[in-house]
């Protein structure tokens, strides 16, 4: 596709202005708040919720720590990241989080391929679960799904169209829960499929780990190894 093609191209699938984002409003879920981490968070707690998790980067714990106490805001221009707590109410400890981020890096280094205006908008449709986590004693009740729903609700409002992420294979009960969850699962080590409109990229595995996936509004669609629809229209 020439340069002008594809300009036309990214014009044309330009999603909508993003809406104000609504996960900074906290909510009461039975026993416990869910709200945004702020910077009186204690990073110990919230460091004692990420150990178990297993990151596709080992760097990735200490970044999101790195963030919580610094205030850190991802620049607009790539999207919208969101670290959600949920401590029990109305103002006991915190027991569990998310955390959902747009793939930036992965789409910066397709850059290349793609062009850099069509990579941001990606960003702004496109983010990853990276995290979820809840402490032992508040497991069993829901809390990580209902920490899932909020970031979906949250980014949907936002007019992201799909949630992805990933999971590592020796931990065959994820699979499941994130299925319970909404969430395709792919096989292990199989790429994720971009159906975009200017043709497909493919978001690479290894592997040991299987990517997630979930649409999020009516016009995209998951189907055998394929994400369908980014940035084919308006949010419905």
């Amino acid at each position: 596709m020439g340069r002008a093609s594809r300009r036309r191209a990214e014009r044309r699938s330009a999603p909508p202005a993003p809406r104000p984002d609504s996960a900074g409003e906290p909510q009461v879920h039975g026993r416990y708040l869910i709200r945004p981490a702020t910077l009186d968070d204690d990073p110990e707690v919230v460091r004692a919720l990420l150990e178990p998790v297993e990151f596709m980067e080992e760097a990735m714990l200490e970044e999101i720590i790195d963030r919580m106490r610094t205030g850190w805001r991802l620049p607009p221009q790539f999207g919208t990241a969101t670290l959600l707590l949920a401590q029990e109410h109305p103002a006991g400890p915190v027991v569990g989080l998310a955390h959902a981020i747009p793939p930036v890096q992965w789409l910066m280094e397709m850059e290349g391929a793609l062009g850099r205006q069509l990579c941001l908008l990606l960003c702004r449709v496109l983010v990853e679960l990276e995290a979820v986590s809840v402490a032992d004693g508040a497991r069993g009740q829901g809390l990580g799904h209902q920490l899932v729903d909020h970031l979906v609700r949250s980014y949907t409002r936002q007019g992201y169209q799909a949630m992805v992420g990933g999971i590592h294979t020796r931990k065959p009960h994820l699979a499941p829960y994130y299925k319970a969850d909404g969430f395709s699962v792919l096989p292990p080590g199989a790429p994720l499929v971009l159906q975009l409109p200017v043709g497909r990229i493919q978001w690479p595995a290894d592997a040991s780990m299987r990517h997630l996936v979930r649409p999020l509004v009516p016009q995209v669609s998951y189907g055998a190894g394929v994400l369908n629809g980014l940035l084919a229209g308006p949010s419905s």
